[in-house]
């Protein structure tokens, strides 16, 4: 087995472990060994490419990549924030790892075949790792109240499982949920049906909106491009019988389906976003300077005596990239997914299109994990 093959099954392996390992390395830096990993990887490929003179062969998806990359780069150095020379190099790494996440995707592309079908079986282990998990801090930890000092909400008796944060767990969830659903379809294996179950079962117990509706439209997308639409009567109804079961809790602020302060919040933040959109609408404020300008615009105070992971972004990813790459940006980010969903799998598509949905409430199509998902799917399923 070679270099770059032993490195990814590590690069797997440490997923398992989600935002449970970090390493902070001040001004706001914050490093995971999964993120070490990810960029060795990636960097082992490039030099293998280079030492073998061979030629990328994803031009549709390397081209706007590239183009969307520099747009972040460039925005940067036009910012008429004024960032310091330790503000630039933060923001600047964090368009780093975009790209050496982004960077999976050719990597797992240059697999042969049974590697390729290797992975598979890896990504249902680390998955089931993951429920498994998650399940275990649903019974036993239950609340992130005594993590509060550390810039984590405190999230009780929801399941948050290794991501320390539900909506992000739940998206996740819903993204294997979709991989062991298309499995299932096909091979009709009790073991991967349980699974399917169990999985199913995660998304609840995190009682995250923007996962439920990830759920109902991206599972419907799904059953429908696999012609299975009897299913999605199921799903919905399924979804439908637990809201109404757990309606009886919802006097739990936390685990309210409806709850208000939540959702105030998030148009309070995008009402903001939309207003410095307005103001630098063309190239943004720069890639990942959010947290710089919010500083500018008095929506952050420099001391406050809390941390808080949220203050670098914006909760809609959409809106993220707006503000941080302005229109230019975005119009190449939205190039490099359409010229993406023409040429990948079903799954892969309703994957994408889930992560889409679930990224106009919260950031994650710049969340890593979710990332090194997707780009994994699309490097397994690219035709």
């Amino acid at each position: 087995m070679g270099i770059l093959k032993r490195i990814f099954i590590l690069v797997l392996f440490l997923f398992s472990f989600g935002e449970i390992i970090r390493i902070s390395l001040g001004n706001g830096i914050v490093v995971k060994p999964i993120d070490i990993g990810v960029c060795f990887l990636v960097f082992m490929w490039f030099v293998s490419k280079l030492l073998k003179r061979q030629k990328f062969r994803q031009q549709y998806v390397f081209v706007p990549m590239m183009l969307f990359v520099l747009t972040g780069f460039f925005s940067l150095i036009i910012s008429d924030l004024h960032l310091s020379i330790n503000e630039f190099i933060i923001s600047f790494l964090y368009l780093f790892r975009w790209v050496v996440y982004a960077g999976i995707f050719f990597v797992v592309y240059d697999f042969d075949k049974k590697f390729k079908i290797n992975i598979s079986k890896l990504l249902l282990v680390t998955g089931s790792l993951v429920v498994g998990l998650g399940y275990l801090q649903y019974f036993f930890y239950s609340s992130l109240r005594n993590l509060y000092y550390l810039g984590w909400d405190e999230h009780m008796y929801r399941m948050f499982s290794v991501f320390l944060d539900p909506n992000f767990a739940g998206a996740f969830f819903v993204l294997f949920f979709l991989f062991l659903a298309s499995i299932f379809i096909k091979k009709r294996s009790v073991l991967i049906g349980l699974l399917l179950i169990l999985t199913l079962g995660t998304i609840f117990l995190t009682f995250s909106r923007s996962a439920l509706i990830m759920l109902a439209i991206s599972s419907s997308l799904l059953f429908i491009l696999m012609n299975k639409k009897l299913w999605i009567a199921i799903l919905l109804g399924l979804i439908l019988l637990v809201l109404s079961v757990s309606s009886r809790y919802f006097n739990i602020e936390n685990i309210n389906l409806f709850r208000i302060v939540s959702s105030e919040a998030r148009l309070e933040t995008a009402k903001k976003a939309i207003g410095i959109i307005k103001d630098h609408p063309v190239f943004g404020v720069g890639f990942n300077a959010y947290r710089y300008v919010k500083l500018g615009y008095g929506l952050k105070r420099d001391n406050v005596g809390t941390i808080s992971h949220a203050d670098s972004g914006v909760d809609s990813s959409i809106l993220f990239i707006l503000v941080t790459t302005g229109v230019v940006g975005f119009l190449f980010y939205f190039i490099m997914w359409i010229r993406i969903l023409k040429t990948t799998s079903v799954l892969a598509v309703a994957s994408i299109i889930g992560v889409f949905i679930d990224s106009l409430f919260v950031n994650s199509l710049f969340y890593p994990f979710i990332m090194m998902w997707i780009w994994i799917l699309l490097g397994l399923n690219e035709e």
